[in-house]
């Protein structure tokens, strides 16, 4: 499911290798608890865990392993839904969560189960320009252009992205590509034609990328029987 810059999977846990997804994401058990460890950052290996529910950081190389039906909530990184979490609120929103995808709820009722902000916070310059990556994946091919869009100076522009998104400007803008990709689908379109009207060089590059984002290959999610939906 999509809706805007947000997303959600909903299927088997599939057997992902370690990676670094783009944005925050909340990822639920929904028959049973799922193995989390982060391998990067002051907690490597010690956080390891079982747990039915977990927010993890945009950025931070983990491994997620489950054999049972998980949930997958990538969040809007120009907004406050990663702030706006906290562990008691996300505890609290599990049950909540789970009702809403026993009654096959779309995206913006499980938002609404997490109390998301509706606004984002993203200074205005910025969400101006970076809504122009959801028209055209290849725009801002130099950090400097985003800049130059903004009316900021590089540096200044770059602080502010890192501060508003919690990660570089290339990994969000393959995040964005990433989003393209998965309308082409939606929409009936090939892996390749996807890839290249993404922005990506190829489908190999797209299968790269993706594999570093989602600790899978698109094809091994497609052959999985992943359905693609815009809500």
């Amino acid at each position: 499911m999509m809706a805007g810059a947000r997303a959600a999977y909903v299927g088997p846990g599939l057997d992902l290798a370690p990676h670094r997804t783009a944005v925050a994401v909340i990822a639920l058990g929904l028959d049973q608890p799922f193995s989390l460890t982060y391998l990067d950052g002051p907690s490597a290996r010690s956080d390891e865990a079982s747990r039915s529910i977990a927010l993890i950081r945009p950025g931070r190389l983990h491994h997620l392993t489950s054999r049972a039906k998980m949930a997958f909530i990538y969040l809007d990184a120009l907004s406050d839904d990663f702030t706006s979490l906290d562990e008691a609120r996300l505890e609290a929103a599990g049950d909540r969560l789970k009702a809403v995808l026993s009654q096959e709820g779309r995206l913006d009722d499980l938002c609404a189960a997490l109390d998301l902000p509706q606004h984002r916070r993203a200074d205005p310059r910025l969400a101006h320009s970076l809504r122009m990556l959801d028209q055209h994946p290849d725009a801002f091919a130099q950090f400097a252009d985003l800049a130059q869009a903004c009316g900021l100076s590089p540096s200044h522009c770059r602080t502010l992205f890192k501060q508003t998104a919690g990660v570089c400007f290339r990994r969000y803008r393959i995040w964005r590509r990433m989003a393209s990709v998965a309308k082409s689908l939606a929409l009936g379109h090939s892996l390749t034609e996807a890839a290249y009207a993404a922005g990506f060089a190829s489908s190999a590059h797209l299968s790269f990328a993706f594999n570093k984002m989602f600790g899978l290959s698109p094809t091994a999610l497609i052959k999985a029987g992943v359905r693609f939906e815009l809500d």
